[in-house]
């Protein structure tokens, strides 16, 4: 399930707008929320502040959420884990990408955790 893109802008917004504190916060909290604190390298902080790129664009250019999720997961991948000397397809990080953006629109009290692909 896509987080809708109104929901998407209207958080961007709000984090980025009015002397807000920026989206890495908000970011690195979701990151944190999908397990990515397990991977070590990058932080989910430094993760994030490559995430806002991605986000402002899709916010302020393309518009296109399932862009920004494939966008998303092709950078979970290439930031994650090699788990026997090879990278798993960039699809297989999709579910990741999507509980991203829904832990950064709307955060859940509890979330399952993120999982590299083959673990």
């Amino acid at each position: 399930m896509s987080v809708p893109f109104a929901a998407l802008r209207a958080r961007f917004r709000e984090d980025t707008m009015g002397g807000g504190v920026g989206a890495t916060p908000g970011l690195t909290r979701a990151l944190d929320r999908i397990g990515w604190r397990a991977v070590r390298d990058p932080s989910p902080e430094e993760l994030a502040g490559y995430v806002v790129y991605l986000l402002e664009a899709c916010v302020d250019e393309h518009q296109d959420v399932a862009a920004l999720t494939h966008a998303l997961a092709a950078l979970l991948r290439d930031c994650g884990p090699l788990l026997d000397g090879g990278l798993p397809p960039v699809d297989a990080y999709t579910p990741a990408a999507e509980e991203l953006l829904r832990e950064y629109v709307a955060p859940s009290a509890s979330a399952p955790g993120f999982a590299p692909p083959g673990f």
